[in-house]
């Protein structure tokens, strides 16, 4: 296991400065995508740049302010997709439709409180996006409240993975990637069961 765990740090070393720094980019962007954001093992990316972070992979804090700023990037795609789609026929009727309007309501009344602690549940941290832009909501506030969550997500990952690091050693790599997957094939499995049984 130890072999393994330090196969993986050194792969990851091996990527240069600013590719690292592209990939956490991208890796939490992703995150922000509505739907490939579900299924993207976003939280465990966090997690694992944490670990590394303990032997000089890159600063935290720099980590951190890629890993929000990406998201929030994510999230702004879904904004935008969500204020385009409000117009298909569709969706138009599943938001004028009486029988949703009471959590339409709900939603609008609680936007902060779901965009924010949405951001930190897996699955469903990248569908307020859509709503928030079918619904009209102000951008200004929608990307304050991303940035809110994406921040808590963002630090909870990086000092989350520094502490696992802490109490596991040598074996935090390893572990975190094997909970990544487990989580992500977890995620996918339940969610053809869904479709399958619908």
């Amino acid at each position: 296991m130890e072999l393994f765990n330090e196969s993986l740090t050194e792969l990851f070393f091996s990527v240069t400065p600013v590719a690292r720094t592209l990939l956490i980019i991208l890796f939490a962007f992703g995150e922000g995508l509505p739907i490939v954001g579900s299924f993207l093992p976003g939280g465990t990316i966090a997690l694992l740049v944490g670990s590394l972070s303990g032997n000089s992979f890159i600063s935290p804090w720099l980590a951190i302010h890629l890993i929000a700023l990406g998201s929030l990037a994510g999230d702004l795609v879904g904004f935008f997709a969500g204020m385009k789609l409000k117009n298909v026929r569709s969706i138009k009727k599943i938001l004028e439709s009486e029988k949703h309007i009471k959590k339409w309501d709900l939603f609008d009344r609680h936007a902060a409180i779901v965009i924010i602690f949405g951001k930190i549940l897996p699955v469903i941290r990248s569908t307020p996006a859509l709503f928030a832009g079918a619904r009209n909501m102000n951008i200004g506030k929608y990307i304050c409240y991303v940035l809110i969550g994406s921040y808590i997500w963002a630090i909870g990952g990086i000092f989350g993975g520094k502490y696992i690091t802490k109490v596991l050693g040598g074996y935090s790599v390893a572990i975190i990637i094997g909970a990544g997957v487990l989580i992500g094939l977890i995620t996918l499995i339940s969610s053809r069961k869904k479709k399958n049984s619908s």
